[in-house]
C-alpha cells in the first residue's frame, strides 16, 4: 500500500484521493495483484474499460498488427487506420440503420469535444443541453457539460453556454415526493420546455439556439442512473424538432456494457452522433471513436483540417483496437450473455439487500452494470472497506462525489459465476463492518 503521496508525484491525481492506495504489479482475468502479493477482484473493470478482463494476449495481437509501422505522422493515412475505421463504422450504422462516418480521437473527453466540433460545423455554435447528473469529461470544454462544479474550479470554457435539464434519477426528481416507477407528465414537460419565449433558451426560430443535446443512456458517475425511456425519447424528439444535433455519450455504456451493443438501444432512441471509447481498446490504449450520420462528418459539412492531434492515429492504439474488435467479432451472442450476467448480479445484490436492510435501500443491474444504493452517504467508506474487509482477497468497486450513497459495480463482462460469489462475499463482510462502525459512531 502507498500511504503517502511520493515526493515526485503530482498530488492532484485521482489516485491520491484515498489515504491508502494499493500499488499493483500485475493483472490477469478479473484480478489485480499488488506489490505485497495481495489479490484484488476488480468489480469496476478499470473504469469500465476491461470488458474482456486483463488479457495480455490482446497486447501481443496488437503488436503483430503494428510492429511494421511503429509510428506515423498525424497528417498521413494508413491501411491499419482505414481498416479500423471501416469496422467501427459498420458497428454503428448496423444498429442505427443509417450510413455515417467515423472520426477518431484520444480519450472520452476529447471524443466529446470532437462530437461538438461536428455538431457545430453542421448547425453552427450554440447552446448545449444536457441532463443534471451528467458526466462527459473533465477537460476545459467537457467540464462545462459535466454536472459537478468541482470540475470547473481550475479550468473551464466559460464561453460555452450549457443548459441542464432536471435529473432523470427518479430518486432525486423534483417533480415527485417519492421515487416513482416511471417519469410523470411533469418530468417530460420540464425536459421539453426549452425553446420557448419564457424558458430563456432559444430553439427553432431564434437566432441563438440550441446546437446539441447530449445524453448518457446510463449516467455512470451520477450513481448508475438510467433515464426513463419515455422521458429520453421526448427529450430527443424535442431537441431534433428544434434543429439540435443529438449526441449519445456511449463512452461507458458502449459495446454491451448494459446489454445491447449500444446503451441507447434500451430506450429506442436514434442519435445523430455517437461517442464510444472504453471497451474499444479494453483499457490498453487511449482511443475514442465518434460516429456521425451522413452528411454531418462529410467534407462539405466537416471541413478537412478541422481537427488534428499528434496521437490520434498512432499504430499502437489502432493495433489494440483491431485486436479488440477481433474479440468482439468472435463473441457469438454478447447481448444474451450480458443479460445472464445482469441476472447473476441482481440475485447477489438482492441477497445483500435482504441481509443488510438497514444499510442497503435498493439495488439494480442492467447488463454488466449495477448500483447498490445505501441508506446514507456511506459509499466512500464502504468502498474503502472492500479493499481490506476480507483477509483472503480485496475487492475494487466504485463510488463518486455526485452519488455518495451509491456503490457502482461494473466488472469485466467475462467475469465468472465463482468470481461473482467472491464479490458478494467481500461486500457482505464490508457491509457488516460498516454497520458495526456506524453503530459505534464511526464512518
Amino acid at each position: 500500500m502507498t500511504t503517502a503521496i511520493p515526493r515526485f508525484a503530482g498530488a492532484g491525481n485521482l489516485i491520491y484521493r484515498a489515504e491508502q492506495v494499493p500499488r499493483f504489479v500485475r493483472a490477469e482475468g478479473s484480478y489485480l495483484e499488488a506489490a505485497d502479493g495481495r489479490r484484488y477482484l476488480d468489480a469496476e473493470a478499470a473504469n469500465g474499460t476491461v470488458a474482456w478482463g486483463y488479457d495480455k494476449q490482446i497486447l501481443r495481437d496488437a503488436l503483430a498488427y503494428c510492429e511494421d509501422l511503429p509510428a506515423l505522422p498525424s497528417f498521413c493515412e494508413s491501411d491499419l487506420r482505414l481498416g479500423v475505421l471501416q469496422r467501427l463504422e459498420r458497428l454503428f450504422s448496423e444498429d442505427i440503420g443509417a450510413p455515417g462516418r467515423v472520426e477518431l480521437d484520444l480519450g472520452g473527453a476529447q471524443g466529446m469535444e470532437t462530437a461538438l466540433r461536428i455538431a457545430f460545423s453542421a448547425v453552427g455554435p450554440g447552446t448545449v443541453v444536457v441532463f443534471e447528473g451528467a458526466f462527459h469529461g473533465r477537460s476545459g470544454v467537457t467540464s462545462m457539460l459535466s454536472s459537478s462544479p468541482r470540475y470547473r474550479e481550475l479550468l473551464a470554457a466559460w464561453g460555452l453556454e450549457v443548459v441542464r435539464l432536471p435529473s432523470p434519477d427518479c430518486g432525486r426528481c423534483p417533480h415527485a415526493a417519492a421515487p416513482a416507477a416511471a417519469c410523470a407528465t411533469g418530468c417530460v414537460a420540464a425536459a421539453t420546455r426549452w425553446a420557448s419565449e419564457v424558458s430563456g433558451v432559444g430553439g427553432a426560430g431564434f437566432a441563438r439556439k440550441v446546437s446539441a443535446f447530449i445524453f448518457e443512456s446510463v449516467q455512470n458517475v451520477s450513481g448508475m442512473v438510467e433515464p426513463d425511456a419515455a422521458l429520453l425519447r421526448a427529450a430527443v424528439d424535442h431537441a431534433r424538432a428544434n434543429g439540435a444535433v443529438v449526441i449519445a455519450d456511449e463512452i461507458f455504456t458502449g459495446m454491451h456494457r448494459t446489454g445491447p451493443r449500444w446503451g441507447f438501444q434500451r430506450s429506442g432512441v436514434t442519435p445523430d452522433v455517437v461517442v464510444a471509447s472504453k471497451a474499444l481498446t479494453n483499457g490498453a490504449a487511449a482511443l475514442s471513436a465518434v460516429w456521425a450520420r451522413e452528411p454531418l462528418a462529410a467534407p462539405q459539412t466537416y471541413r478537412p483540417g478541422s481537427h488534428s492531434s499528434t496521437y490520434i492515429g498512432i499504430p499502437h492504439a489502432l493495433g489494440v483496437a483491431r485486436a479488440v474488435l477481433d474479440r468482439w467479432d468472435g463473441w457469438a451472442d454478447p447481448a444474451a450473455d450480458v443479460e445472464r450476467l445482469a441476472a447473476g448480479l441482481t440475485d447477489r445484490l438482492k441477497q445483500l439487500q435482504a441481509a443488510h436492510p438497514g444499510l442497503v435501500s435498493d439495488c439494480r443491474a442492467f447488463g454488466g452494470a449495477a448500483r447498490l444504493v445505501l441508506t446514507g452517504d456511506h459509499a466512500p467508506a464502504l468502498r474503502r472497506l472492500c479493499l481490506s474487509a476480507d483477509p483472503r482477497i480485496g475487492l475494487i468497486v466504485a463510488s463518486t462525489g455526485m452519488a455518495p450513497d451509491v456503490i457502482n459495480i461494473h466488472p469485466p463482462l467475462v467475469i465468472t459465476e465463482r468470481e461473482l460469489d467472491v464479490m458478494a462475499e467481500v461486500l457482505d463482510r464490508a457491509l457488516t463492518l460498516l454497520g458495526e462502525s456506524l453503530a459505534g459512531g464511526g464512518a
